[in-house]
């Protein structure tokens, strides 16, 4: 009840503090938390009006708000995401009216319709020639984060280090990314499919964003679902396909280290760094 009331009272301050409501009664707040790993998010309805709040939560020091917030700014002008209303770039807080949208789950991915129009959303931003400024960036976080005092994520981030090494080898391009691909952060709304939550976007390597998309996803539990995919994306030839699974990898290690910096006390942050060092060690890095 002291949790309630104390966030009660958090949403009532942002909504007064940003001239969203007048009321500063608790009572007349339905608050709804919504699921999330990164951050605080409800939905929030007052004065007959709903809306989506998201406070940011306790993160290892790599996300830019002020780049966020410019990002999400560009995508918003393409038509490529939801509106917001209330952006706050010093402290992240974000407000945006609450649409009635349909939110992809991995199972979603196998209807090639639904996969398609998200490839294609993908695609549209990698090439629409916007320039992001600098945030998250997968082949430098996981060196920042990682705890070398821990045996498991040392030989992670030595891992990471060879993979980096090979992918500079190969060459990589620098185009606007969004970097968070889980099924959650592609929506439907009004029949048309959007990307949110634009965090983690930055420039980068648009084949890390693909293959966010399918080891967050668990493209990898269905052969078909992977290879239609991957032709979806016109990736064929044998460098292209081994570029790809090194950024596989990279993800792994990306998300893994994270995973154990927000939730230390469940093991899906030490399954994919394992998954992560296993990989490597076949590639005979």
């Amino acid at each position: 009840m002291i949790m309630i009331m104390f966030k009660s009272s958090k949403v009532v301050e942002i909504f007064l503090k940003y001239d969203i409501s007048k009321s500063s009664d608790p009572n007349k707040y339905k608050i709804a938390p919504l699921k999330g790993i990164t951050n605080n998010s409800f939905v929030v309805e007052v004065d007959d009006k709903k809306f989506v709040l998201r406070i940011p939560g306790e993160n290892p020091d790599e996300i830019n708000r002020e780049s966020e917030k410019h990002n999400t700014l560009l995508v918003q002008e393409m038509g490529l995401t939801l509106p917001h209303i209330i952006f706050d770039e010093k402290n992240g807080i974000k407000i945006s009216e609450h649409f009635d949208i349909y939110t992809y789950n991995n199972s979603d991915f196998k209807n090639s319709s639904l996969r398609n129009n998200a490839l294609q959303e993908l695609v549209k931003l990698h090439n629409s020639g916007l320039v992001f400024q600098s945030n998250f960036k997968p082949m430098e976080v996981f060196v920042n984060i990682a705890d070398e005092s821990n045996k498991l994520e040392q030989e992670a981030k030595e891992a990471g280090e060879k993979i980096v090494f090979k992918l500079n080898e190969i060459g990589t391009q620098q185009r606007p990314c969004h970097q968070d691909l889980y099924a959650g952060n592609f929506t439907i709304y009004r029949d048309r499919t959007y990307l949110i939550d634009w965090e983690y976007s930055s420039m980068g390597d648009n084949y890390f964003d693909y293959a966010d998309l399918f080891w967050q996803n668990e493209f990898d539990s269905d052969k078909n679902l992977r290879e239609e995919s991957l032709k979806e994306l016109q990736i064929s030839t044998t460098e292209e396909i081994e570029k790809f699974e090194y950024f596989e990898i990279l993800s792994m290690i990306t998300w893994g280290l994270w995973a154990l910096r927000k939730s230390p006390n469940e093991n899906n942050g030490e399954m994919a760094l394992k998954q992560a060092i296993n990989l490597t060690q076949i590639k005979k890095l």
